[in-house]
């Protein structure tokens, strides 16, 4: 990829730092990850934006006991074609890259939704003004508050297919609530794997947490995502989460590390007190503050605090 590219992915639209927490697997505990992270650093008294981009199925307002509040809608545009106005012409579908309308001879163009990009190009080049606004509902988008935390979460509405689009507007109501409020951190908690949606979700971002765990899957799919964040130009590190699970396989983990030039900057250890505030949605941290897993969440936070200071300088 070439350093244009990289930092045209690195780009955001303001100046707060923003922290990715993502894995290439899901169960990783990525999200708990993300959660303690925020609460952490709102209990130092950081001004902490949250922002869950896992918009197939968001857990955060879940995890912090929470409802989501403060919702709007996510629109995506579609064409209406008033068959009397169209001359039937197929310049609309002439400009239409996607192929989503197609033409025939002496017939209106058909529509198909699902290959529609949104571009409105059929609205622009048509001559008799047949093409129309519509809109369709992706999904939503809710912002609020808790424990000082400012929760911000995309929703992708059941049947959708669109998630990217739906990850994009995410990220940008995040981001004109921080030129409100500037935060000062934004930490973004994406989707497992490395489809567009995760690319979208870490676009802007300064630094990148990959949370994985030490087994055969988690070593395949902690390859994949350094891969990737590699590709975009953004600096990771890894959080290696049961860490002393038995027969675990730290020592393929670091290797991997390793070749891929990143470190290991925390290893949370199995503990039950971490899957007990998992089921009463409050964070480790807070219920169980002085639980193994609390403590290296602690670390953690102090040493993202740190690499953010760094990273600050370079915004």
């Amino acid at each position: 990829m070439s350093s244009d590219v990289q930092e045209f992915f690195k780009s955001k639209p303001i100046d707060v730092p923003m922290v990715a927490v993502t894995g290439g697997k899901g169960g990783t505990g990525k999200t708990s990850v993300a959660i303690n992270l925020a609460t952490v650093l709102s209990m130092k008294g950081d001004s902490v934006m949250l922002v869950d981009t896992d918009v197939d199925c968001p857990n955060d307002a879940l995890l912090l006991d929470t409802e989501l509040g403060n919702c709007e809608e996510i629109r995506f545009f579609k064409p209406l074609i008033d068959a009397e106005k169209c001359t039937k012409c197929g310049e609309c579908a002439k400009v239409c890259e996607e192929h989503a309308l197609v033409y025939v001879t002496g017939k209106a163009p058909f529509f198909f939704e699902a290959l529609c990009s949104g571009c409105r190009a059929c609205l622009l080049v048509c001559p008799s003004e047949a093409f129309s606004e519509g809109y369709k509902t992706l999904g939503n988008v809710c912002e609020t508050s808790i424990n000082g935390i400012r929760l911000v979460t995309g929703e992708l509405k059941p049947s959708e297919a669109r998630t990217p689009l739906v990850v994009r507007a995410t990220k940008e109501k995040a981001y004109n609530l921080a030129k409100q409020n500037s935060p000062d951190l934004i930490i973004v908690d994406t989707a497992p794997g490395v489809h567009n949606a995760v690319v979208r979700a870490l676009q802007g971002s300064d630094l990148a947490l990959a949370v994985t765990e030490p087994t055969p899957l988690g070593a395949h799919d902690l390859q994949r995502i350094l891969e990737l964040t590699n590709e975009l130009g953004i600096q990771t590190n890894v959080v290696l989460n049961r860490a002393d699970i038995p027969g675990g396989l730290r020592d393929i983990i670091y290797k991997l590390c390793a070749k891929h030039s990143v470190e290991v900057i925390s290893e949370i250890p199995l503990d039950n007190k971490l899957l007990e505030s998992y089921v009463s949605g409050i964070p480790v941290v807070k219920k169980f503050p002085k639980a193994s897993s609390s403590v290296a969440l602690f670390k953690l936070a102090n040493i993202l605090r740190e690499m953010v200071k760094n990273a600050e300088n370079n915004i």
